[in-house]
């Protein structure tokens, strides 16, 4: 699957792709958000939920890595 492909997916597709072929990366939090990274065929994928209200607020699909500066710190060992 392209970034293209997974975009056009509607969101419970998008969701159900990412649990059986998406490759989970890293989590991180800030303030009431719970962020998920994923790795998926050569691109990533991050989820933002409301941790109080357990509620998905946002499926965003990327390659550019200067986006994963947020989640440096907890992919070094």
């Amino acid at each position: 699957m392209q970034l293209a492909d997974f975009t056009n997916l509607p969101a419970n597709r998008q969701l159900d792709t990412l649990y059986f072929a998406g490759d989970v990366l890293a989590n991180r939090y800030e303030g009431e958000n719970i962020f998920l990274l994923y790795n998926l065929n050569g691109f990533y994928v991050e989820l933002r939920y409301d941790a109080y209200n357990s509620t998905l607020h946002q499926v965003t699909a990327f390659r550019d890595t200067n986006k994963l500066e947020p989640y440096l710190p907890y992919l070094v060992d």
